[in-house]
Formats: C-alpha cells, sequence, structure tokens
C-alpha cells in the first residue's frame, strides 16, 4: 500500500502532539517492537546510543526519528492498528485513510468518465463528451463506487463516509443537521437506509423524466411501496420517542408544511399546528390513490381534505391562513428568487404576489358578470391586464421585470 506519507505527518504535526508521538514510539520499542520483522530489539537498537559502562548508571541518548515506514503495511487493518498503537488521533486516522483510498481508487474515476488516456490538440474530445457519454451510466459508475468506499471505509473504521466528506469539506449535510438528535452509530445507520430508499425512488423518477411523461398507476404504487417500507424499517431501528423527532425533521409531510409556511416566519405552535392537522389527513388518506378510488371514497377525501383545511385556518387565523397559503403557492417561491437574483427588497416579492390575487379576483368577478356584453368584459380584462403589468413593472423595475416575463413566470399578468 503506498500511504500519503507527508500528508499524514503534517497532520499529526499541525495537532501539535509529534513530540509526545514520537516519544510514545521510543519507549514502545524499549519494551517491545511494533513487529518483530520491522525492528531491531532495543538492547541492539542504533537509536539507543550509552556511554561505555563505567559502574555508574548512564543516560541513553536519542538520536532517531520516527519512520513512517515503521507503520505501513499492505494490510489496512494492520496499518490502522499501528497509528491507533502510537498514539494517532482518530480523526487524523480517518483522514488518512479516505485520502489514501480515493488516491488508491482515482483510475477508476478517470476511467468512468471515458477519455481519453493521452489527449492531442486534434482530438476532439469536448464533443466526444457532450455527445458519445451518457452523463447517466457516468453518475452509475461514480454512485457505485462510492458505495464501495463506504463499505471499506465503515468495515475499517467505523465511519460514515459521507458525513467525513462533508465534514472536511465545510458542505452543509443534510441528514447529519437533521438526524443530530440520534447517537452517531445510529446516525450512520438511519442515513444509510435513506439513502437506500432515495436510491431506489431516484430510479422511478429517472423513468418519469426518461418516457417523458406522469408516472403509471403501476409506478405510483410502487413509489407508496417503497415509502411505506422505509417508514417500516426506520420503526424498527428507533425507539418511539425518537420515531417522533424523525418525523418532525425528515417525513414528507413535514417537508410540505415547511415548504407552505416559507416567508411568514411561523412560530413552533403554528408549525405544529398545520403538521397536526396534515398528518392526521396523511395517515388516513395518504397512501390511497385518488385516481384508483371510487366515487364515495374520493367524496369522503375530499370532505377530510376540506375538514383539514378548516381546522388549520382556524387554529392560524384569516391574515396567517392567507400567508400559509401563499407560501404553497410555487410563484411565491419564485417571486422570492427573483428578488434575490436582482437584489431587490424581499418584502417586494410579497407585494407582487399580492397584485396577483387582487388581478385574480378581479378577473373573476368581470367572467361572472351577467351585467356586461363580451366587447365589455374583454375591454375590462385587457385593462386589468395593462394596469396589473405597470404596477407590477413599477416594483420590480424594468430588468426583474421583463426577465419575469421572459421566464413564463409572469404568465399571471396577462390572463
Amino acid at each position: 500500500m503506498k500511504s500519503p506519507k507527508v500528508i499524514a505527518l503534517l497532520l499529526i504535526l499541525n495537532l501539535g502532539v509529534f513530540a509526545a508521538i514520537l516519544v510514545y514510539v521510543l519507549r514502545a520499542r524499549i519494551a517491545s517492537p511494533i513487529s518483530g520483522n520491522e525492528a531491531t530489539p532495543a538492547t541492539s537498537s542504533p537509536a539507543l546510543r550509552s556511554a561505555p559502562s563505567s559502574g555508574t548508571e548512564k543516560v541513553a541518548v536519542v538520536t532517531n526519528s520516527l519512520r513512517w515506514a515503521q507503520l505501513e503495511s499492505e494490510d489496512y487493518k494492520t496499518y490502522i492498528a499501528r497509528l491507533r498503537g502510537i498514539g494517532c488521533p482518530e480523526q487524523t486516522i480517518r483522514d488518512i485513510i479516505i485520502a489514501d483510498l480515493d488516491k488508491l481508487l482515482a483510475p477508476e474515476i478517470v476511467a468512468a468518465y471515458g477519455r481519453r488516456k493521452e489527449l492531442r490538440y486534434w482530438h476532439p474530445e469536448e464533443e466526444e463528451m457532450a455527445n458519445d457519454v451518457n452523463p447517466r451510466d457516468v453518475f452509475q459508475k461514480q454512485h457505485e463506487l462510492e458505495k464501495r468506499k463506504q463499505e471499506i471505509i465503515r468495515e475499517l473504521i467505523s465511519a460514515d463516509l459521507s458525513r467525513e466528506r462533508m465534514k472536511a469539506s465545510g458542505q452543509e449535510d443534510y441528514y447529519e443537521r437533521r438526524l443530530g438528535f440520534l447517537p452517531e452509530h445510529r446516525r450512520t445507520r438511519v442515513r444509510e437506509l435513506l439513502e437506500q430508499f432515495d436510491e431506489a425512488e431516484q430510479k422511478l423518477r429517472d423513468k418519469e423524466t426518461a418516457e417523458e411523461g406522469a408516472l403509471s398507476a403501476a409506478d405510483r404504487a410502487q413509489l407508496r411501496l417503497l415509502r411505506q417500507q422505509r417508514e417500516d424499517e426506520v420503526d424498527r431501528l428507533l425507539a418511539p420517542s425518537e420515531k417522533q423527532q424523525y418525523e418532525l425533521w425528515l417525513s414528507p409531510t413535514a417537508n410540505e408544511v415547511r415548504h407552505a409556511l416559507y416567508g411568514m416566519d411561523a412560530t413552533e405552535q403554528e408549525f405544529l399546528a398545520v403538521y397536526q392537522a396534515r398528518k392526521t389527513f396523511e395517515d388516513i388518506w395518504g397512501q390511497r390513490d385518488p385516481d384508483l378510488l371510487d366515487p364515495n371514497s374520493r367524496q369522503q377525501m375530499e370532505q377530510a381534505r376540506a375538514d383539514m383545511e378548516a381546522q388549520i385556518l382556524h387554529e392560524l387565523g384569516e391574515q396567517r391562513y392567507a400567508d400559509y397559503e401563499r407560501g404553497r403557492d410555487d410563484d411565491f417561491h419564485l417571486l422570492s428568487a427573483l428578488v434575490t437574483r436582482f437584489k431587490l427588497p424581499r418584502e417586494r416579492a410579497a407585494e407582487v404576489y399580492s397584485y396577483k390575487n387582487v388581478a385574480a379576483n378581479y378577473r373573476e368577478q368581470i367572467r361572472n358578470s351577467p351585467l356586461l356584453t363580451a366587447e365589455q368584459r374583454a375591454e375590462a380584462l385587457k385593462a386589468i391586464s395593462e394596469e396589473t403589468a405597470n404596477v407590477v413593472r413599477g416594483v420590480l423595475g424594468s430588468k426583474a421585470y421583463n426577465h419575469y416575463l421572459r421566464s413564463g413566470q409572469g404568465r399571471w399578468i396577462s390572463e
């Protein structure tokens, strides 16, 4: 095994423990060498030089330094044991082994891309990569290789490779931040389980994308089955109190509630009120496909949904419920992203969204008015569109407004 010797040495030096490790190694070698084949007995070691005997005890003078060759082994487990034997910090061991494994398997990553081994200036490699390589195949190969690394790292040092990588790079670790209420070993197990089901669900989603259509009834049933299996597996891993926390952090219902509460600075009590109402509904109807329900069951489902909304309205009040409905509309999220992109005050997204509702209400009144002729109705609708466009342009500015229209997000202005 070729180890990153320089990296390892620098890591230990930076931790300020090299001197202590050196003393530890020398003392250990006096009592017992690391390996009978790799170190000579202390009585004949060149590391210890004593003055000639004169009847008085002399102090040994240490003249050697730590040689990393003493730690190397073709067997990773032996190598790790030796690193631990000299007091190397566990995090440093993780960094060393992960870096070494990455280097060892790097050629397989390179091969996954299918690039030429030797590039010449007349080779159209960019076009070859764009036209001759399927990105999904590359991703699949990388994913399989990463899973191999995860299994190796778990076996060698009982570490979660995903967690270690994100920690080292400073990336946001989605599951780590949401599973912090669990001890590390079960956090790792739950993460692995969730990633396993994420992968299976993504395969169904890829099928939907490839066929450019909605999932079939059979695919939707398979998706519901996968999600139920995931929850059953999680139930077996967690205590009841932990399962409750897990659902608040990671259940689809909780995620939908957080999406809807965007922009209203909701309190914990408001979140829990909405969450409980929606969870009650989902527990009964969430696993049933509306398209497969008979008319009576569909009516019952719609009544249950209406009851849920009435309960949420009662808990939040009219104004906060309006903010909640706004958060459920993706147009508001897109408007918020727009004002961020053009460095506008965030309040302008809510202001423009309010005009959307006003315009929609006026249009509905005009279309339903029995007092207007078809010509008058058309003129009134045109006037509303023109006035709405002027107001929204004034709020967003010309650049943001034009981008809003070009992106197709502002279609409601001229409807």
